[in-house]
């Protein structure tokens, strides 16, 4: 009796030590903000107070166009090569999704139409199940999980800044074309397909239980160039349209931008925005500063395209003012150094800010330098940002990205939403 009382309190033991190291589970009333490292693009997979998902970009770098910016190189991939991006995605939330709810994705919205947020497809792209299009990035994750409502930038005529259709033509429209196919395969089979509406509120929206939940909202704040004024729903053309006549127009500035509320907490990510045009460029290649204007102060950040160098500038550090910032990067030349020193500096606002990053290249380290280390707490790893029920106070979580069980490494805070 003895023997079998230790045998159990050993098996006990050990089962409670390989606990230690997991997320707790998502509960409802939580916001759950899981950024994920792939190394190949942005991903993001959040969990709503009442079990609503929504995955923001799905991405699968282009290798051609990796090969082209040598000797810059991009981060291994995550956190294997065994499976594509998107099959990892699909695994990860597989792991965390809402316990007791049927598997799938509410929404899945693309930022914008680049492939390190909605994948490459290359002639070697398998067939999706109903052999309409090709898998990569949103159109893989879409054929192993089911995806409720589809969001991006032009739904659903695809005619901004000009017709969509008529660029994804050759090897570089390959992959926007597919998209294109895509959403009309949906479409046509009654599947949801809508376009963001810039200053709506919550149209992206809770559909489990949204009477409990009254302070938490998702604002559109830009979205194809359109720019919430921050008045009501209120929004105007930023981006000229005579300015934007062909194909060969930038996509960065016309990405989606969101703030998501919940109580006193607040989250805003910007896709690839600019903010930062080079003196030979117009003025609105200088998206943030409009969109600062509008948004006002968050706790977390995240960085619009990466932490390049042609985003973050003063005027939106200065009116966001966050506590904790969040890197989703791929390439040795994210985070650009100008980025880093506006960052750290006290003088755009005052007090501690904590940034954590789902990858960093030892060699921008080593570029960069010591200011680094006083601002970065993390380098490595799926970042969590786990809201508590109410949003007054919020975690950081940093899960290993080496491997499937996705263990948390280091936590941070509980910080206080102001």
């Amino acid at each position: 009796m003895y023997r079998i009382v230790i045998a159990l309190f050993l098996t006990l033991s050990v089962l409670s030590a390989s606990r230690a190291d997991e997320l707790p589970a998502w509960r409802e009333g939580y916001l759950d903000i899981h950024h994920i490292s792939t190394g190949k693009g942005n991903a993001a997979f959040l969990i709503l107070p009442d079990g609503t998902t929504l995955l923001i970009d799905a991405g699968a770098a282009d290798e051609d166009f990796i090969r082209s910016v040598a000797p810059l190189k991009a981060f291994p991939a995550k956190p294997d090569g065994t499976r594509t991006p998107a099959a990892w995605i699909a695994d990860y939330i597989r792991q965390f999704a809402p316990p007791g709810r049927s598997l799938g994705l509410d929404y899945a919205m693309i930022t914008h139409f680049h492939t390190d947020h909605m994948g490459t497809i290359t002639e070697a792209s398998p067939l999706s199940v109903n052999g309409s299009y090709r898998l990569a990035g949103i159109t893989e994750v879409a054929d192993r999980l089911p995806i409720r409502t589809l969001v991006d930038r032009a739904a659903p005529d695809y005619q901004v800044p000009v017709d969509l259709h008529a660029c994804a033509t050759g090897n570089d429209g390959r992959s926007l074309a597919n998209y294109l196919v895509f959403a009309d395969w949906r479409l046509a089979h009654g599947q949801a397909v809508i376009g963001l509406e810039a200053g709506k509120l919550d149209q992206l929206s809770l559909i489990h239980a949204k009477e409990r939940y009254s302070t938490f909202h998702i604002r559109n704040v830009a979205s194809s160039g359109r720019i919430w004024t921050g008045r009501g729903e209120e929004a105007f053309d930023y981006i000229p349209r005579s300015d934007t006549k062909d194909c060969r127009f930038d996509e960065n500035p016309f990405s989606n931008v969101l703030k998501i509320s919940y109580g006193r907490f607040d989250y805003y990510t910007g896709g690839d925005i600019p903010g930062v045009p080079n003196y030979d460029q117009p003025y609105w290649r200088d998206v943030e500063t409009p969109v600062a204007a509008a948004v006002g102060p968050v706790e977390v950040m995240v960085l619009d395209h990466h932490g390049n160098r042609d985003t973050v500038n003063a005027n939106i550090l200065r009116a966001l003012r966050p506590r904790v910032i969040v890197q989703q990067n791929w390439l040795s030349a994210q985070p650009g150094e100008e980025v880093v020193n506006r960052m750290a500096s006290q003088g755009l606002y005052p007090g501690p800010r904590d940034v954590f990053a789902t990858g960093m290249a030892e060699e921008s380290r080593v570029a960069i330098g010591p200011i680094m280390d006083k601002i970065y707490k993390s380098y490595s790893g799926h970042v969590v940002i786990r809201v508590e029920p109410g949003g007054d106070t919020y975690r950081v979580y940093i899960l290993d990205d080496g491997d499937r069980r996705r263990s948390v490494k280091q936590m941070f805070g509980p910080y206080e939403a102001e």
